[in-house]
């Protein structure tokens, strides 16, 4: 489905922050020899990547964190590199911490691989102070100026949303204020619905998290306050709650670098004078809130709630919750660490030329994944031979060395941009051509061969499927994790057929077909699983009640596609299209991660079909197709509300 794909960055913002690459690259090849360049063109492309990404905020301090831990893997790389022993130590624990990484996400796991990269890049030569500091201050500065060029022109790509948001939290904060000092001041929860036509021409699948649903948090609160007003409440408590909220509301709106810390000590304020409520306007109270801390939390991405802790905290929290035999996360991260020092230890002990592409090649194709693991593993490995061969086909007829390499491996790095929404195996085939003409940078890493550079990449792709072989996912691990891929594949069929039922979009069949056919093939690799756990009776229960919920979803799915129209009913209200439409996007949730499958947002989805069943109950008594979906829609959501309610076996003794 090409909405789902990602959408390349404006092209300004990737030209802007390539001239910068550029500007600190050619000032290390003046200054230095080209490991700094090599250093300078990677951290600046990284931090490039990160900067951006589609986030409402929290971008200059993402990519200068980013930037300290590529300094870090630069400086231990420089000064440890020409002793092989200490070396291998510093790489394997480098590399472990690493693989931990992905506990936080794919996007911080894949730059950690791209420090470790840099860490293993480094020469074997003697270090002196003059070409440490260089290289270090290469890479800090690249990162730096990608920090510089986000906050000077940030992207505008989702501008129109963030200015009609920033009004209706203005507009909010206004309301909070007058019902402050007058309890019965008119509300009225419809005002807001104008942000709907603001988000309706822009694609959810293409949007970031704070712009999914964007205009449904702004009704939620005005909701939320007129239930708090219409609770009977203590006056002056709940005129407190609402003044402190108007500042939070404020800040949320406000684009002022001390916005943050107003909006954290408002809401710190907010929590603890709900938690002084009790009963239904305790509720009422805690459920405002919530949903002011959420509000927050997407304009400011790392604000935690309620307390004011540092996110490298919870980083290190999250991280250290995966410190268990069972975790694929800890797996994965004992596996690169191995292969890393394996890969290592042949590009100095054994005639191998370039060997350094053995280490590279573990680093762009092994994950954490339990599913499609080695079809993946080995797509990657070929796109990545694939970028090689054609890079290595160019060098033949030019050899570009210095400042024309750096050029030609930025130009190459800005193609993976784009490749990146056709796919890994594209996305694999790019970055290894840039791999190639980035380590032709440096006279140290330039000159392998085609030869070369394939026989490491087979080698290297052998070691991590071979990883994979010998240090699997835990059965019951890999079990969770295939029925969170089944049932992400069942709710994007079941997701497809509801909107055929009220939106008219081009080959409903085949887009109905290809669905059924993933959620087919998941449901294969999902039985395989499950045969070869062993089955405690605890895991026997468990499946049973799987199963019979899934099938339940799937004879749904079928009965509504059996009763599809034609074309969607004319004249249906907006508001029950608006609900089948909201109802879709709860049904469909977020992506998993690798440390946690895909689960149900129990809350999201009840209340979804909640508003949809209250807006069927106004529609004329001939929409036949409308009740239909209703009543299916009633027992999807029943059935994975049982999936997501079911405790899943932690042990398969």
């Amino acid at each position: 489905m090409d909405v789902m794909r990602p959408v390349m960055p404006e092209i300004g913002a990737v030209a802007r922050s390539s001239a910068a690459v550029l500007a600190v690259a050619l000032l290390a090849l003046l200054l230095d020899s080209g490991t700094a360049a090599v250093c300078a063109v990677g951290a600046g492309v990284v931090c490039s990547g990160v900067a951006l990404q589609d986030s409402p905020g929290g971008r200059v301090q993402l990519v200068l964190l980013v930037t300290l831990q590529l300094t870090g893997a630069v400086l231990l790389g420089s000064l440890t590199s020409a002793h092989t022993a200490l070396f291998l130590a510093v790489a394997a624990l480098w590399s472990f911490g690493a693989g931990m990484q992905w506990a936080l996400g794919r996007h911080a796991g894949l730059i950690a691989a791209a420090a470790t990269a840099l860490l293993i890049v480094t020469p074997p030569t003697p270090p002196t102070a003059r070409t440490v500091a260089v290289a270090v201050l290469a890479t800090l500065a690249a990162g730096v100026a990608q920090a510089v060029l986000i906050a000077i022109w940030p992207p505008r790509r989702w501008r129109t949303q963030r200015a009609a948001l920033a009004w209706a939290y203005r507009s909010l904060a206004s309301d909070a204020r007058r019902l402050a000092e007058d309890r019965d001041a008119p509300l009225d929860p419809a005002q807001l619905t104008w942000l709907r036509d603001t988000f309706a021409d822009t694609q959810a699948g293409r949007r970031p998290a704070a712009y999914q649903g964007g205009h449904r948090l702004p009704e939620r609160l005005m909701a939320a306050m007129v239930a708090l007003r219409d609770t009977g409440a203590d006056r002056d408590l709940v005129a407190k709650l609402l003044t402190d909220a108007a500042v939070a509301l404020d800040a949320i709106a406000e684009s002022k670098h001390t916005a943050r810390h107003v909006a954290e000590h408002a809401l710190v304020r907010v929590d603890a004078t709900a938690a002084a409520l009790s009963g239904e306007q305790g509720e009422a109270a805690q459920r405002f809130s919530r949903q002011l801390q959420q509000a927050a939390e997407l304009r400011f991405p790392n604000l935690l709630q309620p307390e004011i802790i540092g996110p490298l905290r919870r980083a290190v929290t999250e991280v250290r919750g995966h410190l268990q035999r069972n975790s694929p996360i800890l797996r994965h991260a004992v596996r690169l660490a191995v292969c890393v020092v394996l890969a290592i230890a042949g590009d100095r002990f054994a005639p191998i030329m370039h060997g350094h592409w053995i280490a590279l090649t573990v680093l762009l194709v092994l994950r954490p994944e339990t599913a499609h693991t080695y079809t993946r593993c080995i797509g990657r490995v070929g796109g990545l031979a694939g970028g090689i061969v054609a890079a290595s086909l160019l060098m033949l007829v030019w050899q570009p060395t210095g400042w024309p390499a750096a050029v030609v491996a930025v130009l190459l790095f800005g193609v993976a941009h784009w490749a990146f929404r056709f796919g890994y195996l594209a996305d694999s085939a790019a970055l290894g051509a840039a791999v190639v003409f980035l380590l032709e940078i440096d006279p140290a890493t330039a000159g392998a061969t085609l030869e070369d550079r394939l026989f490491s990449v087979v080698i290297g792709g052998g070691l991590a499927v071979v990883a994979h072989v010998t240090l699997p996912d835990d059965l019951l691990t890999r079990l969770h994790q295939r029925a969170g891929e089944l049932l992400k594949t069942e709710i994007d069929y079941a997701a497809i057929v509801i909107k055929a039922y009220v939106h008219e979009f081009d080959r409903p069949t085949d887009a109905m077909s290809a669905a059924w056919q993933r959620a087919f093939r998941a449901r294969a690799a999902f039985e395989a699983a499950s045969g070869a756990a062993r089955a405690s009776r605890e895991l026997r229960r468990w499946l049973r009640t799987y199963r019979a919920a899934l099938n339940a979803v799937t004879t749904a799915c079928t009965s509504l596609e059996r009763s599809l129209p034609a074309q969607p009913p004319a004249g249906l209200p907006v508001e029950f299209v608006t609900a089948v439409d909201d109802y879709i996007e709860a049904l469909q949730g977020a992506p998993p991660t690798p440390a946690q499958p895909w689960t149900v947002d129990v809350a999201a989805l009840t209340a979804a079909e909640q508003k949809l069943r209250e807006q069927a109950a106004t529609l004329p008594s001939e929409s036949a197709a409308a009740r239909v979906l209703v009543a299916e829609v009633a027992t999807i959501t029943r059935n994975l509300v049982e999936i997501a309610t079911t405790r899943e076996p932690i042990s398969a003794r």
